[in-house]
């Protein structure tokens, strides 16, 4: 492969370690450290069903079903917990369920110590395993005496984040993380932490359940609360990947950081297996390789010729604004612009907080009634929608009273919002026409705007503006004016035809295109070319020469929701002389089914399995993956010894990864190794880990310095190959493979929402985009 550097970077801790005794042993342990403590392991059968109720409510009846078992399991349990005419609390029962092949199994924390037929079930099925690892894990924490407050009645442990009351006083409202060990068949052990959000109620506003059964209990402001249900924990939050605050000198904000209670979690985790005798390994990520600028950039894609803007924000377009897109598109070689409905807004927006909700609402009104929108195929379309809440975007249904609520669940919703209604409305494989749509989330459209302020513009300037000077810089343009520095800065650029003096008055003041725009300049730069190739086969995307001059393949994306249609696509590529072609596209499930058997099915069904990505090698009759997973691939969580550091008075947290005085927390994510110069070029390298026999792991470190806030964690990725045989393709020779270079050649930067680089090449985007 080309311009692979063989260097060793830092080692960075992981979320991962590797078993390395037979389930039989392990069991067999586990056993042995309960018994001495006093404790044992019980398991039944669990049979429990419960009558449909008829909603149409999704989320409301699957938060109805997993409380009613939840309650039903902690009876059955308590019954066989009873000793001496006394029952244990709710919330000091431990269980874990397992669902092996439709057969659940419920596995529980008891005081008799010589059960020993839950054994075989954790050799016999990995389900199995997993669960009991997580219960003897639970049990073996919460003896610890934890300094964090938790929620230890259900079943993953919720470390509490924050606990506060609604607006009405009416609910409590408690974020936290829960804590899971994924166990693989690999023996290998992934410690992971998922953002949650649980409703309690006051009990004279509960309703009550079987009796005098209250359910999970909490206590805040000496007032008792009980489970009412979950939330959606992709809401915004508080709950942060990492942060670096200069007035915490107790550490106390970090403790409440994710990479902290990772790299907790994980040192208890190692003391528990040794604990209990286990051999085990730490996974920490090591690159020994890296690639050097192997990004696509928008410098690389043809002009956007023609470009249709639809205002979806709830905000008018002003004629400034829509002359400084203008003239903007215009030196970015857009010819021709048009704005639907002259640039004003679609869709009203108000938001609403309404009584006894624990989150606002909206209500919105169809300006122009959306279902008579039609889009030209022949131009590009760009919307900028209205961002109503932080995780779900633009994303919504309708409720029955005519409000709307701010969701990413919204597939089985009669009425959604306009944004995902026109994908659906154009999508290729329903319609097999390709519309070239990108849209972009915005609280409202905004010009300028600086770097440091959050705002979200389509023009940032980096460092602060003498306006005395600015204003004289800008004279031709303000009519003799006194602007400030954002009027300034916008006069001039929408006035500006001259593309040189463009340039020249951007870098003396150092303005540039925010990478939010960026990345949808380049995102609708590869939609372009996909909408030209649909017409023209023979129009390439021009990307870094191989060392190859040739290559044909495949790549394949299937999206199978639970009970829902599944859909999947196929598209032929051609790489020759420099240049990526879209040969043809297969949309027919069956065909596909057919012609690529590896695919895999669901456990008892005919479905194909959810999320399969693959890139196919016909001749060579092969197939590669590339992918990130809880299960198998790790989260980098920081240099070793962050926790004894603590411990010991000498941590220091700082985004410094030089000097002295430098922290060094994040290798691989703020530097490689010393010998890398200059310190920020990480930024644009691709580490590889080429040290496992027959698979990849690679790390795409983020586009720009790291912020003080970082809210999601540093995923590692996989790519792994096999041929039809089922034989896997050893490391040295898939890092080599034509497939794998060009995947590792069209990955893009600047993620929206946060700033990182895109670990999807263009090669899966064009796959996704059509289903």
């Amino acid at each position: 492969m080309k311009n692979k550097i063989k260097a060793l970077s830092d080692p960075s801790r992981t979320n991962q370690l590797k078993i390395l005794e037979t389930p039989e042993k392990v069991a067999e342990k586990f056993f042995q450290y309960l018994f001495k403590m006093g404790k044992g392991i019980e398991h039944f059968p669990l049979q429990y069903s419960l009558a449909d109720r008829g909603t149409e409510d999704e989320e409301s009846e699957a938060n109805f079903y997993y409380k009613k078992r939840h309650i039903f399991i902690k009876q059955q349990i308590q019954e066989r917990l009873f000793v001496d005419g006394k029952k244990p609390n709710f919330s000091d029962i431990q269980y874990f369920m397992s669902d092996v092949e439709g057969k659940k199994y419920v596995f529980f924390i008891s005081s008799t110590n010589n059960h020993s037929g839950w054994k075989q079930l954790f050799s016999d099925r990995l389900s199995n395993r997993e669960r009991i690892l997580n219960l003897a894990f639970k049990f073996y924490i919460l003896d610890q005496n934890l300094s964090v407050d938790t929620m230890n009645g259900f079943e993953e442990l919720l470390f509490i984040h924050s606990k506060e009351l609604t607006e009405s006083k009416n609910a409590l409202l408690v974020w936290g993380q829960n804590l899971l060990i994924k166990y693989n068949q690999h023996d290998v052990l992934t410690l992971t932490l998922s953002r949650k959000s649980r409703r309690f109620l006051p009990k004279d506003r509960y309703s009550t359940v079987d009796g005098d059964d209250v359910g999970e209990l909490l206590v805040y402001e000496e007032k008792n609360y009980y489970f009412d249900r979950d939330r959606d924990a992709r809401r915004k939050n508080k709950i942060d990947f990492m942060r670096f605050d200069k007035d915490d000198a107790d550490f106390d904000k970090f403790k409440k950081t994710q990479l902290y209670h990772y790299q907790n979690l994980m040192t208890k985790l190692e003391s528990f297996l040794k604990e209990c005798a286990i051999a085990f390994e730490p996974l920490p990520f090591q690159a020994d390789h890296y690639l050097k600028n192997p990004f696509l950039n928008d410098k690389v894609l043809e002009s956007i010729e023609s470009l249709e803007i639809i205002n979806n924000t709830g905000i008018d377009l002003t004629e400034s604004d829509r002359q400084l897109l203008k003239n903007c598109l215009k030196h970015q070689g857009v010819s021709e612009l048009s704005f639907y409905n002259s640039g004003k807004t679609i869709s009203n927006y108000e938001r609403l907080e309404l009584e006894g909700e624990d989150a606002p609402c909206w209500k919105i009104t169809e300006v122009v009634p959306w279902s008579t929108i039609e889009l030209d195929k022949e131009k590009n379309s760009l919307v900028f929608n209205k961002r109503l809440e932080e995780e779900a975007g633009s994303m919504a249904y309708q409720r029955g009273d005519g409000f709307w609520n701010p969701s990413t669940k919204i597939d089985n919703k009669s009425k959604v919002d306009f944004y995902s209604q026109l994908k659906k409305k154009l999508n290729y494989l329903d319609t097999g026409e390709f519309f070239s749509i990108q849209g972009l989330n915005i609280p409202e459209f905004k010009a300028i705007g600086y770097v440091k302020k959050s705002a979200l513009s389509l023009f940032n300037y980096q460092q602060k503006i003498d306006i005395n000077i600015l204003n004289q810089d800008t004279q031709d343009f303000n009519d003799g004016e006194l602007l400030d520095v954002d009027d300034a800065i916008s006069c001039c650029l929408r006035q500006q035809e001259d593309r040189k003096e463009w340039d020249n008055f951007c870098d003396k003041y150092k303005i540039k295109i925010s990478p939010e725009f960026q990345k949808v300049w380049l995102e609708l730069g590869i939609k372009n070319w996909m909408k030209q190739s649909f017409v023209n086969p023979n129009f390439g995307f021009r990307i870094t020469p191989q060392s190859f001059s040739e290559k044909q393949f495949f790549t394949i994306y299937v999206r199978s929701p639970r009970n829902k249609e599944a859909k999947a696509v196929a598209i032929e590529f051609l790489y020759k002389d420099g240049c990526i072609y879209i040969k043809n596209v297969m949309r027919d499930m069956k065909e596909i089914k057919n012609r690529f058997n590896f695919l895999k099915n669901r456990k008892n069904s005919e479905n194909l399995l959810d999320n399969q990505q693959y890139f196919v090698d016909e001749t060579e009759q092969l197939y590669i993956s590339c992918y990130t997973s809880d299960v198998y691939t790790p989260i980098l969580i920081g240099r070793n010894g962050v926790i004894e550091d603590l411990e010991n008075g000498k941590l220091e947290i700082n985004r410094k990864n030089q000097g002295k005085d430098s922290s060094r927390l994040l290798p691989l994510i703020s530097y490689y190794n010393g010998e890398i110069k200059p310190i920020n070029s990480i930024q644009n390298m691709i580490c590889l880990d080429l040290q496992n026999e027959t698979f990849i792991q690679y790390y795409v470190p983020p586009g720009k310095a790291i912020d003080s806030v970082i809210k999601k964690g540093f995923r590692v990725y996989h790519a792994i190959g096999c041929k039809y045989s089922k034989e896997a393709i050893p490391t040295s020779e898939l890092i080599e493979h034509p497939i794998t270079a060009l995947h590792f050649s069209t990955l893009t930067q600047n993620v929206l929402k946060i700033s990182d680089n895109s670990q999807s090449s263009l090669l899966q985007k064009v796959a996704k985009e059509l289903v």
